[in-house]
């Protein structure tokens, strides 16, 4: 229904509001032909304003006093917002998707390439590079055969072997310049203070007889002795190339290219590992750190820089969810969103080959929202937080607000019409337990009246002269006509004000 008022009579007050009828004659005159109502009405006036009405049916309602609210009906979709597809960073063969209509949270598996998880973290931003600590290779120069090679994921630290060459240990030692040459009684640099050092802090000066001073001298050599004999070297009191690895720091094993049984020819890269020193640092860094803290795995402070308690956190979260344990978060492993994701559509299944940045899911947002096209010319009609009514299919009506109403209209390719995206939230999402893509009504109440006096709009008397009236029934098949003015029409009545009208009245309807 649509508010309005019928056209103003000669009062200029609309229609006889105000008016006496005495004296008022209409003979003959046909006032109304109410259609479809059974019924056609001949009001025969007398000279003294009272009327007298002959109806092939006659129905009487009361005049009543109520509340009315004018409610605009608006289509709308009851669905998921849909949201970016989730691609893959990684290269290999889907063994596992996360099915269709699942809800994931931060932390859930979203799919699997050849065993190794894909999870779902929570951010903004999407992640732009591996995190993980420095990346430090790791060269033995020895000769002979490899006989034996940590692990991958092993942190490794000063004094510890980093291969076995003919069953001959090389050992990890800690400074800035890299072994390039051998070191012995009479050497003097740099160098031999940083072997110096490190020995000392291996505890392999106990009586404190040797001094830091890069001369290579018989208490340095003593040292050595002492070093070579604890780790199962020759006891030559000389430190070759082939006997030390230098590092800056503790470094945990990423990756391995050599393996037990290959040939060294004085020089070969066993693979890399993951210093202390510092690492991968940036606002996906940070995210990363918050994700982790969420989940229960301690990361230390949270500030965008990848630590070795970064990586400790990192280690013990991919062993939890079945990930390579290389303390090395790579491209492809993780998602970053800012919520929770409902998986709309399964773009790639189990089986299929995945590629760098390939769709593998649809996604969309998990919490239920309904979606109106709001027509142009009808732009004011709802602004955020308005409160409206969604009926759903089996006529349940829900409470609902109004979330988002875009700024800029959109033209349909289709019916070419003009529309705002508008977006509504509802109150109790499990009303909507099952349903996505669904039409449903929004209510919209653009007008309202408390307490105003009301009769059915059928009651209503459009009269030749102008204006309105409503036949009152006098009792003793008797009527009156009594000039009113109507104001909001609502669930098929219409408030009315008039002087001569009082709650309790009957009125005579078709």
């Amino acid at each position: 229904m649509q508010a309005g008022t019928g056209p103003v009579g000669p009062d200029g007050a609309g229609g006889l509001h105000g008016r006496s009828l005495k004296g008022w004659v209409i003979t003959g005159v046909v006032l109304a032909l109410i259609a479809g109502g059974g019924a056609a009405w001949w009001l025969l006036g007398s000279g003294d304003g009272e009327a007298s009405a002959t109806t092939a049916t006659t129905a009487l309602a009361e005049v009543v006093v109520t509340d009315m609210e004018q409610v605009e009906t608006l289509d709308g979709t009851l669905g998921f917002e849909e949201g970016d597809p989730i691609g893959s960073g990684m290269a290999g063969t889907l063994t596992w998707v996360t099915p269709a209509g699942t809800v994931v949270s931060e932390g859930d598996i979203l799919y699997r390439v050849e065993g190794k998880p894909v999870v779902l973290l929570q951010g903004d931003l999407p992640a732009w590079q591996s995190m993980g600590l420095e990346e430090v290779p790791l060269t033995v120069k020895a000769m002979g055969t490899i006989t034996w090679l940590p692990e991958v994921g092993v942190t490794l630290q000063q004094g510890d072997a980093v291969a076995k060459v003919d069953e001959v240990p090389v050992i990890l030692l800690y400074g800035d310049l890299p072994a390039y040459r051998s070191l012995a009684y009479g050497s003097e640099g740099v160098d031999v203070a940083q072997l110096e050092a490190a020995l000392v802090a291996l505890g392999y000066d106990p009586d404190g007889e040797v001094t830091i001073d890069e001369e290579f001298d018989w208490d340095t050599k003593q040292m050595v002795l002492g070093w070579q004999e604890a780790v199962g070297l020759d006891e030559d009191g000389r430190v070759d190339q082939a006997d030390i690895v230098i590092v800056r720091g503790p470094v945990t094993v990423g990756a391995l290219t050599a393996a037990v049984g290959d040939s060294v020819q004085g020089g070969l890269r066993l693979g890399t590992a993951r210093g202390d020193s510092g690492g991968s640092e940036g606002a996906d860094v940070e995210q990363l750190e918050a994700a982790l803290s969420r989940l229960g795995f301690d990361p230390g402070t949270i500030d965008g820089v990848y630590t070795t308690e970064t990586q400790a956190a990192v280690l013990a979260w991919q062993e939890s969810i079945g990930a390579d344990t290389d303390g090395v978060v790579d491209l492809g492993e993780i998602v970053f969103r800012p919520a929770a994701v409902r998986i709309s559509e399964n773009v790639l299944s189990v089986g299929d080959n995945v590629a760098g940045g390939a769709p593998v899911l649809g996604s969309s947002s998990d919490q239920v929202q309904v979606t109106v096209a709001l027509p142009a010319d009808q732009q004011d009609l709802l602004a955020v937080d308005d409160r409206v009514t969604v009926v759903l299919p089996d006529n349940t009506e829900a409470g609902g607000t109004v979330t988002f109403v875009d700024s800029v209209a959109a033209r349909s390719s289709q019916s070419m019409e003009v529309t705002f995206k508008v977006i509504v939230a509802l109150d109790d999402v499990t009303v909507a337990a099952g349903l996505d893509q669904a039409p449903v009504d929004i209510e919209v109440v653009t007008d309202s009246r408390t307490g105003v006096m009301a009769v059915p709009v059928t009651a209503l008397l459009a009269l030749a002269e102008g204006g309105y009236a409503v036949e009152v029934d006098d009792g003793g098949g008797q009527t009156h006509l009594v000039a009113v003015d109507p104001g909001l029409y609502a669930d098929n009545l219409v408030e009315v004000t008039a002087s001569g009208l009082q709650p309790g009245d009957m009125v005579v309807v078709p």
